[in-house]
């Protein structure tokens, strides 16, 4: 599963850090002994490692390792404390000014994970904000944040977006990133009612400013629909998040929510393969019942394959005639609540006279033209959002 080179599951030294990270006991100082013999912390600690080195630390101090590179590890978790925290007091300026426009607002992803399931601020560090609003206040809020500084990035895009995205993307004159979300998952966005994660959130405060957030089984579903998808910087994250929830004192699941959450937006095998990979290398505790509802379901053909684009190519930029077609059909089909075959061909047609609405037809058959003859080139550095 995860040996795949296009793999949203750790590498085995990712893994071997995560265990480090999140186990505990024997187990924990195994996986680090092994970890710090296979790699060279100074020149092979890739970006998606370095970011789980602050919750490494907190585990390693809490079993009162005594290790020469404790001094490393707690100079970069007091270094992704300090940003938090700065990231954090922006964070609620933004909120204030939505919520001085009368607009509603959930924070989602990292800071509400901080808050809400770490509890501590040095152990994720993060590189922007995620504030989700309802979609009714979309343009209203874009609308306050242009006018308030913020630029809107791929302006050109937003039409489509609001009607067939979940979210976009601002910066400030500092380059502080905000993504605001209309929807809190691609997936069958088209069934989302309008109170559907809105009535179950939980309130949040950051850094003074009252929000909400997801409550703990929403927070873990995003976790796992979000997270397993393909990226070139692996977003390994979402392992630590989902450890860090099932194996909390504090944190309880509702299984029979996630179950409905699984069936409405057709996640199973998103969570049939994290569940597999979490049980057998975290020591995570799942709910037998749900398992045995989970392994009832039955994936359509368009069910699997959204999951295989997700996990072959995720969110990377088509090189292809065919990685470019099937990347779009699978966009279209992972957004859609559309059930059978001519149902889904008709809608794809709708979606497809839209997304090229206003484009010169000549200039669409010249640019799938152009693949045919554009080598593959690597693509590295792609932001995971996560």
């Amino acid at each position: 599963m995860r040996k795949s080179s296009h793999s949203p599951f750790p590498t085995k030294t990712q893994e071997l850090l995560l265990q480090a990270a999140l186990l505990k006991g024997q187990p924990m100082q195994k996986a680090w002994e092994k970890w710090k013999a296979e790699v060279n912390f100074e020149k092979e600690v890739e970006y998606a490692s370095f970011r789980m080195l602050p919750l490494l630390y907190q585990n390693l101090q809490s079993h009162r390792m005594n290790d020469p590179l404790m001094l490393r590890l707690k100079g970069i978790y007091r270094k992704s404390w300090s940003n938090n925290h700065l990231l954090f007091h922006q964070t609620a300026k933004v909120l204030k000014l939505l919520h001085s426009h009368k607009i509603p607002t959930i924070v989602m992803k990292g800071i509400a994970m901080t808050i809400t399931v770490y509890k501590n601020y040095g152990v994720r560090p993060m590189a922007d904000m995620d504030i989700l609003i309802p979609l009714s206040e979309s343009l209203k809020t874009i609308d306050v944040l242009e006018k308030s500084g913020w630029n809107l990035q791929n302006k050109e895009h937003l039409e489509f977006n609001l009607k067939y995205g979940r979210s976009a993307t601002f910066t400030d004159a500092a380059k502080t990133e905000l993504d605001l979300h209309w929807h809190p998952v691609f997936e069958a966005h088209n069934s989302i009612s309008d109170d559907e994660f809105w009535e179950a959130s939980v309130p949040l405060e950051v850094a003074g400013e009252n929000t909400r957030a997801f409550c703990v089984t929403d927070n873990f579903f995003h976790t796992i629909v979000h997270g397993l998808r393909y990226n070139p910087e692996p977003p390994i994250r979402w392992v630590a998040d989902a450890v860090t929830i099932l194996n909390s004192e504090v944190c309880s699941i509702d299984w029979d929510r996630l179950l409905y959450l699984t069936k409405k937006f057709r996640s199973s095998l998103q969570m049939k393969d994290a569940l597999n990979y979490l049980t057998k290398n975290f020591q995570s505790v799942v709910s037998r019942s749900f398992l045995d509802e989970l392994a009832k379901i039955k994936s359509t053909f368009s069910d699997r394959l959204v999951f295989r684009h997700a996990k072959k190519y995720g969110d990377e930029v088509p090189q292809t005639v065919y990685e470019k077609l099937y990347s779009v059909y699978a966009a279209y089909l992972r957004q859609s609540d559309l059930r059978g075959f001519w149902a889904q061909q008709i809608g794809f047609v709708k979606y497809m006279r839209f997304r090229n609405r206003g484009k010169p037809y000549f200039r669409i058959m010249l640019y799938y033209f152009s693949l045919l003859f554009r080598k593959p080139k690597k693509i590295t550095g792609i932001k995971s959002g996560f």
